[in-house]
């Protein structure tokens, strides 16, 4: 008899294993991540509104974006940083590859690219001794001081966006009285994924203004 119920009390196992392996990775997939994308898009006016237009109509939030001009004429990149579940931030990625205004589309981790912020910290220096300690972190986070006056620090950091969120909260001790950041920033790491190749035709190019011809657009 108990050789008869090892084989079922295995079985039953094996089917609780599987549907405990189904609801990790059910939940896996309804985990919110955060994304960086880059995106190379051609310089006409009204493309910030409808990329950023594009992510709210779908309900998205953007964390982060900034865009700026390339070495490439007609064309400026855009990095993007957003949160979601992993399947929807994929479908977006496919959406957003298929606008008009859209060449290339990239995926950037922290494991193959450099993803740089940069924030200008005024911090408080009122207190005695404070001055001093908040110089020391500020060099132990490679920030540079740019201002000073009787009782205030002017400060400059450009690292990681965790890096620049942590010496932020150190700073809270001694009082931010002012902050700007200028949001993120990326490029796959030499060799590594994630390079966007510049396109094979370039948008038209008049009096060094970008001018769109549509037949320099791909296909809608």
């Amino acid at each position: 008899q108990g050789g008869a119920r090892g084989p079922a009390m295995l079985s039953r196992a094996g089917m609780l294993s599987a549907a405990l392996r189904r609801s990790i990775a059910s939940q896996a997939g309804k985990e919110e991540l955060k994304k960086t994308f880059a995106a190379l898009v051609v310089n006409e006016p009204g493309v910030l509104s409808r990329i950023s237009g594009f992510f709210s109509s779908r309900g998205f939030n953007i964390d982060s974006l900034v865009v700026g001009t390339t070495h490439l004429p007609g064309l400026s990149r855009m990095t993007i940083v957003s949160s979601g579940t992993r399947g929807k931030l994929d479908q977006l990625r496919r959406q957003m590859e298929a606008m008009v205004q859209v060449r290339e589309v990239v995926e950037l981790g922290a494991d193959h690219a450099a993803i740089t912020d940069l924030a200008l910290v005024k911090v408080s220096t009122k207190t005695p001794g404070s001055r001093s300690a908040v110089v020391e972190i500020a060099n132990l986070f490679r920030a540079e001081v740019l201002d000073v006056s009787n009782d205030e620090l002017l400060i400059k950091i450009a690292e990681h966006p965790n890096k620049i969120d942590s010496f932020v909260g150190l700073m809270d001790k001694y009082g931010v009285t002012e902050m700007g950041r200028t949001g993120v920033v990326a490029l796959a790491n030499c060799g590594a994924p994630g390079k966007i190749s510049p396109p094979a035709k370039l948008p038209t190019q008049i009096t060094g203004t970008s001018t769109i011809n549509e037949a320099d657009l791909p296909p809608s």
